[in-house]
């Protein structure tokens, strides 16, 4: 129950139900009847991480197992911090408003880099010491500490926050995070029969002692990390070595994969919020993985294979949660939604389905070819709200850079198709500062954009005056994982001369042009690729203020320019700006170790060097499903090619 001194809390702050929970299909169990207590955190606001699906699904499945109980916590805005900190309240769970540090487990989900000075602001917000040694110190005095766990796709190069983090969890959480649980629930249960007989057990040491060597399961102080010193010439500060120094610890930590997500438990119970959050909707998976094999994107490497829900089971969860949520709206979740290869016979079902309940249907990510059309046009009738195309680049060569696999025909086709139909509004999406790119390919995306609205003057002529085409362009971040992880990004300067270089060249009537903020690309980009190392760094931001960065209003560079600045010598650099420059601007050698290359996410480091070299010799590779490209996946597990 919300206590006296909360209630006068959530007086003075904007939208308290983010903090009050009680939400329709909330878990409630009896603190005393369970083994363990999960805190699932979300480093975001609480409309941002409840328009999450893998929380739902992770809530689902611990809450359905009688032995944990999983309650959530977000985190709070900035009046609701202050009044918080003013008055000494602890972060607490929206379930039972127990403070986060009472529980046995504490996880994070890492969706992305610009979140992590929020993973340290929260655990300070729950009265912990945010680095790891300084819990083990805390412990050791007697005083209880959660275990902190953290899991998503940054996980994937855990190193920038393994100085904070206690165990990540790498790849598919589904059956792994329960079993972790678990495991923590038979070291308590152990650690009361040795109080029993006057046995001294450490609860700590021997839940990470049975889980170190679980596939997905990375413990950072299982492992040491060296560095070459500034004799060694071009290797001078990057990782010599990444070695266990734990028995149980393996040399690579390999992720772990759901085989068979048809099988694999999906909520259909969802919470319902009492507030608007980003996606107010029921949703469904309908495969996992990708086959495209776009050379910038992790996502579609870290999530191979593809593995596919059966048509019925993906309706009969659709329509279950439907149920359950009253939601007005469906959407399908995947990295291509109309890639599935069913889609047809499942599109034309759910539109049956959903007309019947006067629910909206919603498919994003769709490839717009004739079909998808067909859809589209039946779903929005005559509101027809704005099509999404992702080009990426302006220029075929550059598109065959990046390996993605569309033509101009193949863009215009569908942009007449569009028009014909009668839409009135494209969206292109854009990326800048990719490998091999020039100033003709910047052209080529003012080309596209001036070619689309000639189309609709052909088509309409004067009456498609209210047609209007707006070009979105984010800066190109090299991730862990992919063919690009070697390659250097651009400076700031060099991104802000492109952006006011389009800007002069998309001065067309009826085109918006909009661009990514350009230093949170930077920083994501040291964080996606940092080692060990950058945790200094992350760590003074915080100190000096920084949280939400990913927020326009909240991110202040000025305070992480003056955090390089102090760790520059501590971490063996001249400067801020050398600093950066070497997780950022320089371009890293085949040879080189890379912080992460002791997480195997199944693609071999052959393949991604093979791609990296017919990116630049501007040659394409074929979808997976035209058969099979080598990339490792299927060494690890069945591969549907």
């Amino acid at each position: 129950m919300i206590d006296r001194e909360l209630d006068s809390i959530l007086k003075c702050v904007e939208k308290p139900a983010r903090y009050t929970g009680g939400e329709v299909n909330i878990a409630r169990k009896d603190i005393g009847s369970v083994d363990v207590r999960m805190g699932f955190a979300f480093p975001d606001t609480y409309e941002i991480g409840m328009s999450y699906m893998g929380m739902q699904i992770l809530y689902s499945i611990l809450n359905n197992n009688d032995r944990i109980y999983c309650e959530r916590l977000f985190a709070p805005a900035g009046d609701m911090e202050k009044l918080m900190r003013d008055r000494g309240r602890k972060l607490f769970t929206l379930e039972t408003f127990t403070p986060a540090g009472e529980l046995d487990l504490l996880g994070f989900t890492l969706q992305y880099e610009m979140s992590y000075t929020n993973v340290l602001n929260m655990l300070d917000l729950a009265g912990l010491p945010v680095r790891r040694s300084d819990r083990l110190e805390a412990a050791a005095r007697g005083e209880h500490m959660p275990v902190i766990l953290a899991g998503g796709p940054c996980a994937f190069n855990p190193e920038p926050l393994a100085d904070f983090i206690d165990v990540f969890l790498i790849g598919d959480g589904e059956e792994l995070l329960e079993k972790v649980c678990e495991a923590y629930a038979d070291a308590k249960a152990a650690a009361a029969d040795a109080a029993a007989c006057d046995a001294a057990h450490d609860v700590r040491s021997a839940f990470l002692g049975k889980i170190a060597g679980w596939d997905g399961v990375y413990i950072p102080e299982f492992y040491e990390v060296e560095y070459y010193d500034s004799e060694a010439g071009d290797l001078a500060s990057t990782v010599k070595a990444i070695k266990p120094v734990h028995e149980m610890a393996p040399e690579r930590v390999i992720r772990a994969v759901v085989p068979d997500i048809d099988k694999a438990a999906f909520p259909t119970c969802n919470i319902v919020p009492f507030i608007d959050t980003v996606h107010d909707r029921s949703v469904v998976e309908t495969f996992r993985g990708c086959t495209r094999g776009c050379r910038f994107c992790q996502a579609g490497m870290i999530y191979r294979p593809v593995r596919e829900r059966k048509p019925e089971t993906i309706k009969h969860l659709a329509m279950e949660q439907l149920a359950n949520t009253g939601h007005e709206e469906l959407s399908l979740l995947s990295l291509s939604t109309s890639d599935y290869s069913q889609f047809e016979e499942l599109a034309v079902d759910l539109m049956g389905l959903c007309k019947a309940q006067n629910v909206a249907l919603s498919l994003p990510s769709l490839r717009l070819d004739s079909f998808s059309f067909k859809v589209l046009d039946e779903i929005q009738g005559y509101r027809k709200s704005g099509l999404t195309f992702a080009p990426e680049a302006g220029t075929q060569r550059l598109r065959d850079v990046i390996n993605k696999n569309i033509t101009e025909d193949d863009i215009y086709s569908a942009v007449r198709q569009a028009v014909e139909l009668g839409w009135e509004h494209i969206k292109l999406y854009f990326m800048i500062g990719l490998p091999g790119e020039t100033y003709e390919d910047l052209d080529g995306i003012a080309e596209i954009a001036r070619r689309i609205m000639d189309i609709n003057y052909e088509i309409r002529g004067r009456k498609g005056g209210r047609f209007r085409v707006t070009v979105s362009v984010s800066n190109f971040v090299p991730k862990p994982h992919t063919p690009f992880q070697w390659e250097a990004q651009d400076r700031p300067e060099d991104f802000i001369e492109k952006h006011n270089y389009l800007s002069g060249k998309l001065r067309i009537k009826g085109v918006t042009f909009n661009y990514h903020e350009t230093h949170t690309s930077n920083l994501e980009a040291v964080f996606a690729r940092g080692d060990r190392r950058t945790g200094r760094i992350l760590e003074e931001a915080w100190k000096n203020g920084c949280t939400f960065d990913a927020w326009t209003e909240h991110f202040r560079p000025e305070l992480w320019e003056d955090a390089f600045a102090r760790c520059a010598a501590e971490l063996g650099f001249a400067d801020g700006k050398s600093l950066e420059a070497f997780y950022n601007y320089r371009k890293r050698r085949e040879d080189e170790i890379l912080p992460w290359d002791h997480i195997d996410s199944f693609i071999d480091r052959q393949f991604l060097l093979t791609e990296k070299h017919k990116a630049e010799a501007a040659q394409t590779t074929p979808d997976c499903r035209l058969g099979c490209n080598l990339c490792g996946v299927n060494e690890h597990t069945e591969c549907f090619v």
